[in-house]
């Protein structure tokens, strides 16, 4: 009788760390598994960003190769600076509705 307690005992005591044991495993197999899942994201992420960094790049690529064509550079230079060549007399249009509403 005594051995069978015993018995009892030692399995109900195998049994909880075996519960444990397995719990344990499975926490550590769920942090891993989230670990790996939060880097993919941010692989996805990464690549995302290397796609429209080299989108980006390709459009700089084609600017440079823009300004080394005079005829770009004159246009630049008229549109943005406001830039007037030999022989052209600059024309400036004057918007009345906003010089009315300017405070004197």
């Amino acid at each position: 009788m005594v051995m069978q307690k015993r018995k009892r005992r030692n399995n109900k005591f195998f049994s909880v760390m075996l519960v444990l044991v397995v719990l344990g495993c499975l926490v550590v197999i769920g942090r891993q598994e989230y670990e790996i899942y939060r880097l993919k994201q941010e692989k996805a992420a990464t690549e995302e960003r290397i796609e429209a960094l080299n989108a980006h790049k390709a459009r700089l690529e084609e600017e440079r190769k823009r300004l080394d064509d005079p005829k770009y550079l004159e246009k630049l230079a008229r549109e943005d600076y406001n830039m007037v060549g030999k022989n052209e007399v600059p024309l400036f249009i004057v918007d009345e509705k906003k010089t009315a509403q300017e405070p004197q």
